[in-house]
């Protein structure tokens, strides 16, 4: 996932008691459905080799870290609640 679950908790309303196992599968969702849509599935799938081994942070990848960090995750986090909203209660 493009984001953590504290990162989604401490950009919305969602409240801290909700599990994430109930938000996690709408994350996965609205990030294949809107993130993926958006970027490409070349970049996409090469954010995802990069988060998943860990070398996001590593010198060279300064221009993906920042597309992450500043830009996808604040879009991932409203697309998530958007997607879990109707579900969750």
């Amino acid at each position: 996932l493009f984001i953590s679950e504290a990162k989604l908790k401490d950009s919305t309303a969602i409240n801290l008691n909700v599990d994430p196992e109930i938000l996690l599968p709408y994350v996965l969702q609205a990030q294949r459905i809107y993130i993926e849509t958006k970027l490409g599935t070349t970049l996409y799938e090469k954010l995802e080799s990069l988060i998943t081994a860990g070398t996001i942070g590593n010198v060279g990848n300064e221009a993906y870290k920042t597309l992450v960090d500043d830009y996808i995750q604040d879009a991932l986090v409203h697309y998530a609640v958007v997607e879990a909203l109707p579900f969750i209660s």
